[in-house]
């Protein structure tokens, strides 16, 4: 990788931490519009982004959520170190893509091997966790607010059930 100091999971790993874990990482090639992790199926790697573009969403019927866009160092798939829960969106490549992924095996090696390490490149994860549930909680509260405000207030009712109207058949 270019600049591995990009990297937040590396950030209290040293320049010799770093090239050591990376020994483990494998290098992959995606390809533009490639799906690489499925919603609700089971995986057993992580990823981070090297070159490119992804977009994390969520399907619920014909609606699609997008929930972020990644790039450039960039991880994403980190749960799967961490549980055997199946994946809780898909990825998919919005751009040719250049990937560095560590398989949950070379994850526990890394764990055996060097403790001191992992417990570095474990801290970071975990804030980067804390941080996307901060986001989420804010987003979440502001949802809750704008669904208490259509609820509560009749302007924003009707506004809400106007906009959401079926075409009339009419013309």
């Amino acid at each position: 990788m270019k600049d591995m100091t990009k990297v937040r999971l590396f950030k209290y790993l040293t320049p010799q931490e770093v090239d050591w874990m990376l020994v483990k990482w494998k290098m992959r090639d995606i390809q533009e519009n490639t799906v690489i992790i499925k919603e609700g199926t089971t995986g057993d790697e992580m990823y981070i982004i090297e070159s490119g573009r992804v977009e994390v969403y969520l399907t619920r019927g014909d609606v699609v959520l997008l929930l972020s866009e990644l790039q450039e160092s960039s991880f994403f798939g980190e749960m799967a170190l961490l549980t055997e829960k199946p994946r809780s969106a898909t990825v998919k490549a919005k751009t040719t893509c250049r990937l560095l992924t560590l398989k949950k095996q070379d994850f526990m090696d890394i764990l055996s091997e060097n403790p001191k390490v992992a417990a570095k490149f474990l801290l970071a994860m975990g804030e980067d966790l804390s941080n996307r549930i901060m986001a989420t909680n804010s987003n979440l509260e502001n949802y809750f607010l704008i669904n208490q405000a259509i609820v509560d207030n009749e302007s924003f009712r009707n506004l809400y059930i106007l906009t959401h109207k079926a075409p009339s058949s009419s013309g």
